[in-house]
Formats: C-alpha cells, sequence, structure tokens
C-alpha cells in the first residue's frame, strides 16, 4: 500500500470496526434477561455460600483440635528438653603465640 490516504482510510475503518465489536461485546446480547433465572441463580449461590459456611466450621473444628494436640505434645517435649539439660563446660579463652612463617625461595 503505498497509497497513504488508503492507509488512512482502512486504519479508521479498522478503529471503528474495532469500537462497534467492543461495544456489541460489553452490551452482552447473549445473556437472558428473565428475573426468574436469576432468582434460582441466586438460590443455589444462597445454598452453596450456607453449605460453604458449614464445610469452614467442620474444618475450624478439627483445625483447633490438632493444634490443640499439637500444643500439648510441644509442652511435653520442652518439658523433657528441659530437664535434659547439661551445664556446658566453661568456655576457656586460649592465648597461642602468633603464626610467623618465614621462607626464602
Amino acid at each position: 500500500m503505498t497509497n497513504h490516504v488508503l492507509r488512512l482510510y482502512t486504519a479508521t475503518v479498522a478503529l471503528v470496526v474495532f469500537f462497534v465489536a467492543w461495544a456489541a461485546i460489553a452490551a452482552n446480547p447473549w445473556k437472558k434477561s428473565s428475573s426468574s433465572g436469576s432468582a434460582a441463580a441466586l438460590a443455589a449461590l444462597t445454598a452453596r455460600e450456607q453449605r460453604v459456611q458449614q464445610e469452614a466450621a467442620i474444618v475450624q473444628q478439627i483445625v483447633n483440635r490438632r493444634f490443640k494436640t499439637y500444643r500439648a505434645q510441644l509442652a511435653t517435649q520442652r518439658r523433657s528438653l528441659a530437664a535434659q539439660t547439661v551445664a556446658a563446660p566453661p568456655v576457656r579463652i586460649v592465648t597461642l603465640p602468633p603464626l610467623t612463617i618465614t621462607k626464602t625461595s
């Protein structure tokens, strides 16, 4: 395409087609506007929310029970480690003479 006017028209038409397609897709013409369908979907969503909340409560109980067991085992382990603790020998500081190596090659 060496004709600049033709390029300009082609770009303009492409932009117009793009924005018209965008508006058509944004309008969602394929969606049902039935209120009974949305009421059924809302009821199903509410039922699912209740099920999820019940499951979350059950899971929270399980987690609390496991964490209680973990804390009890941790306390037992800490007590046994505290009883086994042996005093470490005192630290000795040793001063060594400086290391000097002189060699001639």
